[in-house]
């Protein structure tokens, strides 16, 4: 399988992309943080992480911990 893209945030701080190489085998780039290799839970989980702190950056959410000033 080529490379194919299948996610793309530009609204984001920094571009946010997801891309499949093959059967679980997928590449988060996150501005210039790039996780290759990653199956589809780690890919899952590095997609989530990075819309989550780009909405943080732009305080759209607080990432606060419970307890936390």
């Amino acid at each position: 399988m080529a490379k194919s893209l299948c996610f793309k945030l530009d609204e984001a701080a920094f571009t946010i992309k997801l891309y499949q190489y093959g059967k679980d085998n997928f590449e988060v780039i996150y501005g210039l943080q790039v996780d290759s290799g990653l199956t589809y839970g780690r890919a899952a989980a590095k997609l989530g992480a990075a819309i989550m702190h780009s909405l943080a950056c732009e305080q759209k959410l607080d990432n606060r911990e419970k307890g936390e000033r």
